[in-house]
């Protein structure tokens, strides 16, 4: 990022400010009510350094790297705001911080001179640090006029905890502002419905205490022995909801660490953690250190008390196993007896969604890849209004993309009889429709932490509201409301519409597993009144499978600078070659002669042929939904992506290499180029060279291949 003038720091840094006077004062203890005393005392040269040294990373500084044109008398700045005790000069408990912020030079000339003697340039940062560090007499140094000429920001708590009040987490700070002005950041444009993200100073206190806890155990190598006394250090109980968010967040990773070594301990942690994953982990613990029937009671307790689903499933799937001696978990089971198997072609291994998504609009269904974005989006459109406009503290920030009420999980608790007068309209699809088209029209691009945007999000959301029972659709967005955090995920990878009858498929592959919290919320859109069904996966050979075979003839070897000149595509389904197309194409560039040689065409030939952009509508209709094939394959691929580049569209298929899979098939050749191949194999090859020869020949090599893995396939399941 660009550095901006001091100007606009200070900009930035007084707007911050005027937020915390404006909504945060009963926020702050006598300490942050000090700080921002000193800040307006301060000159504004003086200001202006303090904003520097700010915006600067780390706690110490060398002070004379702090040049900056714009403030007078940067030093005598620097010496005001050590007066002021902004800043302070470095003290011996600095030692081990203030060596980790200099340079392997500044170390290396340090260490020499103390020590008179030399390193060798292969010493690392970390060798030299340790050297000096295990060297008491060392530990002088810090009082060199080389160290002192460093300074240490006195504030650093103090900033932290402003930036969280207006945050609401700890890796943000003013250069958000920064990335905001340039346009890199979008942020909320309703600055006037700002508010305090808490109310209590007691909350904001121990939510920001728990918050630095769990940065430090997730960032800092806490050794093992001093993990609990650490931890203890923390305000015992959290006080307010976002606290306690951050608490239970903490205690789940002191589980984690502490498991190994301190099982005792680590089960005292995850039992004070209200996470599902949490209590999870702390009942497949105890049962494996033989409490099973303190597990089983706790179980059943769930079972009948708690209204956390995802912990429920688990309870209810871990029950069967360990109690009713079931052989498989739920999930397992679920898997394997979904009905609905399909074969698709290998080349969608890596990709099977797409592959079911292309299977069903060949037999002509909508089939569209929906995962949590139809919901969310339907959602988060349906609801804006209430969520961020009706609720009073939606949000505390610009910067704030999820409201409150749905970072909180309230909902429900806030907004419920809003949303209950709202849902009834979703019984009548067109005026929902035209209501969502007003909302995005009014709103669209602006974040919101819940669903992206995209020009096809209308579209999508009115064939689902055509095709879905309003009921169930009424249903499902209420069971979000009242848990947003349950319900936000899990969805089902693809939405059919098959004449008129609208279904959602969940794609496992063979060795795919079912999560709990795809199987928590596939129950309650079952429960709402959807279809829902798992589509297992299997890899053959299908015969209504459309493949293109891709030749492409260029101006030169690499796709640098490189042009198209000449595009052949033949068109195999079930074995068989059903339509082809081909066309010279304007590279726009001089073709050089040894490619003219090569290929025979020549700049005469393609001086008022097409460019690609005028074919590239008509190439993408006869290539819709099939594989794309090539002799070498990303060859081809990579000059159609870059030519798509050029026109800013994007271009994704599945495609795959008749070299590999000749390679595979049929092993043993001399060479796998395809003029060897097909005198070999005694296909016709005539016009070598030219795009629709080549792609020809190279169809014939693919209907071969196909071939061979239509009988591998029947020899398994003989």
């Amino acid at each position: 990022m660009r550095t901006l003038p001091t100007k606009y720091y200070l900009d930035h840094f007084n707007e911050f400010i005027a937020y915390i006077e404006q909504y945060c004062l009963d926020l702050l203890t006598d300490v942050h009510v000090d700080f921002i005393k000193k800040v307006h005392a301060l000159e504004h040269d003086t200001l202006c350094m303090l904003v520097r040294v700010i915006n600067r990373r780390g706690a110490i500084l060398d002070r004379y790297k702090l040049k900056y044109e714009e403030i007078n008398d940067n030093q005598g700045q620097i010496d005001h705001l050590v007066n002021a005790k902004f800043l302070r000069p470095l003290n011996q408990a600095d030692y081990a911080k203030w060596l980790d912020t200099l340079s392997k030079v500044q170390l290396t000339n340090c260490l020499t001179k103390q020590l008179n003697m030399s390193f060798p340039a292969s010493y690392t940062k970390p060798q030299l640090i340790k050297l000096a560090l295990e060297n008491p007499q060392l530990e002088s140094v810090i009082t060199s006029s080389f160290a002192q000429s460093f300074r240490v920001k006195c504030f650093t708590e103090t900033w932290h905890y402003l930036l969280f009040l207006y945050f609401g987490e700890l890796s943000s700070g003013l250069d958000k502002f920064s990335m905001r002005d340039m346009g890199v950041l979008k942020t909320r444009d309703n600055k006037g419905e700002l508010t305090a993200r808490f109310t209590q100073r007691a909350d904001a206190l121990d939510a920001f205490i728990y918050a630095q806890k769990l940065q430090a155990i997730k960032s800092e190598p806490i050794q093992q022995p001093d993990i609990i006394l650490w931890a203890k250090r923390a305000v015992l109980p959290p006080r307010g909801e976002i606290a306690q968010r951050f608490a239970d967040a903490l205690f789940y990773e002191l589980g984690k660490r502490l498991l190994k070594d301190d099982v005792e301990s680590a089960l005292g942690f995850f039992s004070q953690s209200q996470l599902s994953k949490a209590r999870e982990k702390y009942l497949r613990e105890k049962y494996k250190l033989g409490a099973k029937e303190e597990v089983k009671q706790d179980l059943e307790r769930i079972l009948h008390e708690s209204k956390d689903a995802k912990l429920c499933a688990f309870a209810e799937d871990f029950y069967q196993r360990k109690y009713q001696q079931a052989k498989v978990s739920k999930l397992t089971q679920l898997l394997r007896e979904s009905t609905q198997q399909i074969w698709l072609d290998e080349i969608f291994r890596d990709s099977p969604e797409k592959g079911v998504k292309a299977y069903y609009q060949q037999r002509n269904m909508v089939a569209i890849r929906t995962e949590n974005r139809l919901f969310t989006s339907l959602f988060g459109l349906f609801f804006w209004t209430e969520l961020f406009q009706k609720d009073e503290q939606a949000i505390a920030c610009e910067f704030d993309r999820r409201p409150a009420s749905v970072r909180e999980n309230r909902i429900y608790a806030t907004l419920g009889p809003l949303l209950e007068s709202k849902l009834p309209l979703l019984n009548e699809p067109q005026k929902a429709l035209s209501y969502l088209a007003k909302v995005a029209a009014q709103y669209y691009g602006q974040p919101n932490g819940m669903f992206r945007w995209h020009s096809k999000l209308l579209a999508i959301l009115s064939q689902f509201l055509f095709a879905a029972p309003p009921a169930a659709v009424i249903a499902q967005l209420r069971a979000m409301a009242k848990d947003y955090a349950q319900y936000k995920d899990g969805y089902p990878d693809i939405m059919i519409i098959d004449n008129g009858q609208l279904r959602f498929e969940e794609v496992k592959a063979q060795g795919d597993v079912i999560r709990p919290n795809q199987l928590v919320t596939m129950k309650a859109l079952q429960q709402a009144g959807f279809d829902v069904a798992i589509c297992r996966v299997n890899w053959a050979v299908d015969p209504q499978q459309a493949y293109v075979v891709i030749d492409v003839e260029t101006t030169g070897g690499k796709t640098g600078g490189h042009r198209i000149t000449e595009i052949g595509a033949v068109k195999v389904v079930d074995g068989e070659v059903v339509d082809s197309w081909s066309s010279l194409v304007n590279p726009q560039r001089h073709i050089p002669k040894f490619i003219t040689q090569l290929t025979g065409i020549s700049n005469d030939m393609v001086a008022d042929a097409p460019l690609f952009c005028e074919v590239v509508d008509e190439l993408e209709c006869f290539m819709q939904g099939a594989i794309f094939v090539a002799h070498n394959v990303n060859f081809d691929y990579g000059f159609f992506k870059l030519e798509y580049e050029r026109l800013a569209r994007p271009f994704s298929m599945p495609k795959m290499c008749t070299v590999r899979e000749m390679r595979k098939h049929f092993p043993g050749k001399a060479s796998y180029s395809l003029g060897k191949l097909c005198r070999e194999l005694d296909i016709e090859l005539t016009n070598h060279h030219r795009a629709l020869a080549d792609a020809r020949a190279a169809a014939e090599l693919l209907i071969m291949i196909n071939q061979a893995k239509q009988q591998a396939f029947e020899s398994l399941t003989e």
